[in-house]
């Protein structure tokens, strides 16, 4: 088992990782233990807690309906009325197991609950074990737009397992494979695009690949907790991806938000040629590599003014100028170049680029 540390929170990655949170009820006397769960997946994840860590077994369980369409602060408003009720206080911890909206929504309301009170990320998703469930951030949808509200603030520890991706969907593991190939690109100048096939029939590569990207997002964020300057690298994919994700739930159309990445980084590769030199021939490898693996994103043209409205209004954006994350090449990344509105439409006119 591997052990990282990001400032004062522990992840521990690797096999049996999830029965250290077993000890948690037992850790403090004073304090009280509570665990929130994914409900739609609750029977695929509970069986595995409770073989796991029988103390946990004696715990209040509360659940969320942790879908995309249901990431809002009205989705909250029961479980805080439950926590009141029930006499949540601050000496109380809250184990949040699930994917990545639940660690999201899951982390928000206990940040901003009685003025913040402590939790603890226990990831069932490969998205969610190498993004949402790592570097403190926690964030609820406004309506269509991505992540708007939320919080910086990091949980005690993060507990990676991967017991829980035996029973993965296909569809779930590609929306994780977009985020640890978004990290190779960003961080790693020498990964070879033709070497990313083998993350598909590797797990020891796949492991690798996870516990590469959590050590630099890591990295990364203890230099820039809050986002004010390096840590923007992160976001690369999620101008056009979020763009994406906020016109499919206003169609009711299903993506995952791996998917949705994984078309944004093709996208912003295809601006980085355009304004930073990125290399041509590696473009349309990597952009070829999307497609065979999620396919496209289907959009009208008439749509593309809705596309570029959502990235103005994006959390990212400032007075209204828009900054997605360019590359020149791999392991370098600008995230200061503001885009005129022109190459946006004309990178969107253009995709899927064949």
């Amino acid at each position: 088992m591997e052990c990282v540390h990001d400032q004062n929170c522990s992840i521990h990655i690797g096999e049996g990782a999830v029965s250290l949170a077993d000890d948690i009820p037992l850790r403090q006397e004073d304090r009280n233990c509570i665990i929130l769960c994914e409900e739609n997946a609750a029977d695929l994840i509970l069986p595995i807690l409770g073989d796991r860590c029988p103390n946990l077994r004696k715990q209040p369980l509360y659940y969320l309906n942790a879908r995309e369409q249901d990431k809002q602060v009205s989705s909250l408003i029961p479980l805080w009325k439950a926590w009141e009720t029930d006499g949540i206080d601050r000496r109380t911890l809250v184990i949040n197991i699930g994917g990545g909206v639940l660690c999201d929504m899951g982390g928000f309301a206990a940040s901003v609950f009685k003025r913040g009170i402590p939790f603890v990320n226990i990831p069932t998703t490969l998205l969610s074990m190498a993004d949402a469930s790592v570097g403190g951030k926690t964030a609820v949808n406004l309506d269509e737009t991505k992540n708007v509200i939320g919080t910086f603030s990091r949980p005690e520890a993060v507990l990676i397992d991967p017991v829980f991706l035996e029973t993965l969907p296909e569809k779930e593991f590609l929306s994780g494979m977009a985020e640890l190939i978004k990290m190779q690109w960003i961080a790693n100048p020498d990964f070879s695009i033709d070497r990313t096939e083998e993350c598909f029939s590797s797990r020891a590569m796949l492991s690798d690949l996870l516990l590469s990207a959590i050590e630099q997002k890591a990295r990364i964020t203890a230099m820039d907790f809050k986002e004010g300057n390096i840590r923007k690298i992160l976001n690369f994919g999620h101008t056009f991806g979020h763009a994406f994700e906020a016109l499919a739930l206003k169609r009711k159309q299903k993506i995952t938000h791996g998917e949705a990445i994984a078309h944004g980084m093709t996208c912003e590769l295809y601006l980085s040629w355009l304004m930073t030199g990125f290399d041509r021939g590696k473009f349309e490898t990597c952009s070829a590599w999307i497609r065979k693996h999620y396919g496209i994103f289907q959009f009208s043209r008439h749509e593309i003014p809705d596309l570029i409205a959502y990235m103005k209004t994006d959390k990212k954006s400032i007075e209204g100028k828009v900054y997605p994350i360019l590359l020149p090449a791999f392991g370098q990344c600008r995230f200061t170049q503001a885009v005129p509105e022109s190459l946006l439409e004309k990178t969107l006119s253009a995709y899927p680029f064949f």
